[in-house]
Protein backbone atom coordinates (compact mmCIF):
# COMPACT_ATOMS: atom_id res chain seq x y z
CA UNK A 1 0.00 0.00 0.00
CA UNK A 2 2.96 2.18 0.43
CA UNK A 3 4.04 1.79 -3.15
CA UNK A 4 0.97 2.31 -4.38
CA UNK A 5 0.62 5.96 -2.77
CA UNK A 6 3.22 7.29 -4.80
CA UNK A 7 2.10 5.93 -8.14
CA UNK A 8 -1.63 6.93 -6.82
CA UNK A 9 -0.30 10.69 -6.34
CA UNK A 10 1.55 10.45 -9.41
CA UNK A 11 -1.33 9.41 -11.82
CA UNK A 12 -3.22 12.80 -10.07
CA UNK A 13 -0.42 14.94 -10.69
CA UNK A 14 -0.52 13.66 -14.39
CA UNK A 15 -4.33 13.68 -14.20
CA UNK A 16 -4.25 17.28 -12.80
CA UNK A 17 -1.87 18.40 -15.23
CA UNK A 18 -3.43 16.92 -18.54
CA UNK A 19 -6.32 18.74 -17.32
CA UNK A 20 -5.05 22.02 -17.04
CA UNK A 21 -2.78 21.65 -20.28
CA UNK A 22 -6.58 20.65 -21.89
CA UNK A 23 -8.29 23.76 -20.38
CA UNK A 24 -5.25 25.71 -21.67
CA UNK A 25 -5.86 24.57 -25.01
CA UNK A 26 -9.75 24.90 -24.63
CA UNK A 27 -9.31 28.46 -23.76
CA UNK A 28 -6.61 29.73 -25.92
CA UNK A 29 -8.72 28.33 -28.82
CA UNK A 30 -12.02 30.23 -27.28
CA UNK A 31 -9.69 33.10 -26.95
CA UNK A 32 -8.18 32.81 -30.62
CA UNK A 33 -11.88 32.51 -31.77
CA UNK A 34 -12.61 35.74 -30.10
CA UNK A 35 -10.20 37.69 -31.52
CA UNK A 36 -10.61 36.88 -34.68
CA UNK A 37 -13.87 38.23 -34.37
CA UNK A 38 -13.29 40.75 -32.90
CA UNK A 39 -10.63 41.45 -35.79
CA UNK A 40 -13.39 40.96 -38.06
CA UNK A 41 -15.99 43.54 -36.08
CA UNK A 42 -12.65 46.08 -36.34
CA UNK A 43 -12.63 46.09 -40.29
CA UNK A 44 -16.11 46.23 -40.83
CA UNK A 45 -16.43 48.96 -38.70
CA UNK A 46 -13.52 50.44 -40.24
CA UNK A 47 -14.75 50.24 -43.67
CA UNK A 48 -18.25 51.62 -42.79
CA UNK A 49 -16.27 54.54 -41.19
CA UNK A 50 -14.59 54.99 -44.69
CA UNK A 51 -17.99 54.77 -46.12
CA UNK A 52 -19.46 57.44 -43.89
CA UNK A 53 -16.69 59.84 -44.63
CA UNK A 54 -17.22 59.37 -48.37
CA UNK A 55 -21.01 60.25 -47.96
CA UNK A 56 -19.53 63.15 -46.19
CA UNK A 57 -17.22 64.22 -48.30
CA UNK A 58 -19.56 64.05 -51.12
CA UNK A 59 -22.27 65.80 -49.09
CA UNK A 60 -20.22 68.73 -48.20
CA UNK A 61 -18.88 68.93 -52.08
CA UNK A 62 -22.77 69.08 -53.27
CA UNK A 63 -23.42 71.70 -50.45
CA UNK A 64 -20.72 73.80 -51.62
CA UNK A 65 -21.62 73.57 -54.96
CA UNK A 66 -25.45 74.62 -53.75
CA UNK A 67 -24.29 77.44 -52.57
CA UNK A 68 -22.21 78.94 -55.03
CA UNK A 69 -24.76 78.30 -57.36
CA UNK A 70 -27.18 80.15 -55.34
CA UNK A 71 -24.81 82.92 -54.96
CA UNK A 72 -24.72 82.96 -58.74
CA UNK A 73 -28.48 82.75 -59.07
CA UNK A 74 -28.73 85.91 -56.39
CA UNK A 75 -25.71 87.82 -58.64
CA UNK A 76 -28.45 87.72 -61.36
CA UNK A 77 -31.43 88.47 -59.66
CA UNK A 78 -29.79 91.42 -58.61
CA UNK A 79 -29.16 92.25 -61.83
CA UNK A 80 -32.18 91.47 -63.19
CA UNK A 81 -33.69 93.80 -60.06
CA UNK A 82 -31.48 96.65 -61.04
CA UNK A 83 -32.08 96.43 -64.63
CA UNK A 84 -35.99 96.58 -63.57
CA UNK A 85 -35.52 99.78 -61.75
CA UNK A 86 -33.92 101.22 -64.41
CA UNK A 87 -36.45 100.80 -66.56
CA UNK A 88 -39.23 101.47 -64.50
CA UNK A 89 -37.29 105.41 -63.42
CA UNK A 90 -37.02 105.97 -67.59
CA UNK A 91 -40.72 104.57 -67.52
CA UNK A 92 -42.29 106.56 -65.12
CA UNK A 93 -43.74 110.37 -65.83
CA UNK A 94 -41.92 113.65 -64.53
CA UNK A 95 -44.56 115.31 -61.84
CA UNK A 96 -46.70 117.66 -62.94
CA UNK A 97 -45.52 121.22 -62.42
CA UNK A 98 -47.90 122.90 -59.29
CA UNK A 99 -49.74 125.71 -62.63
CA UNK A 100 -50.69 122.33 -64.33
CA UNK A 101 -52.02 120.41 -61.81
CA UNK A 102 -55.18 123.09 -61.27
CA UNK A 103 -58.09 122.08 -63.00
CA UNK A 104 -58.91 123.33 -66.42
CA UNK A 105 -62.01 124.84 -66.37
CA UNK A 106 -62.46 126.40 -62.36
CA UNK A 107 -65.72 126.99 -62.64
CA UNK A 108 -67.76 124.70 -60.05
CA UNK A 109 -69.97 122.36 -60.90
CA UNK A 110 -73.40 122.22 -61.27
CA UNK A 111 -75.21 120.15 -58.52
CA UNK A 112 -77.82 117.70 -59.27
CA UNK A 113 -80.40 119.88 -57.63
CA UNK A 114 -79.31 123.02 -59.56
CA UNK A 115 -80.19 121.56 -62.84
CA UNK A 116 -83.36 122.02 -64.99
CA UNK A 117 -85.86 119.55 -64.69
CA UNK A 118 -86.64 117.84 -68.26
CA UNK A 119 -89.70 117.90 -69.96
CA UNK A 120 -91.39 119.50 -67.07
Amino acid sequence: MIMRAPAVLLNIIVAASLSGYAGYVIANKEQQKMLASLRQEHQATLLREQEVRAQLEAALSARAALEQQSQQLQAGLNERLRRLEELAAKLTLPPLPPEENAPVNSAPMPQSDNLPEEGH
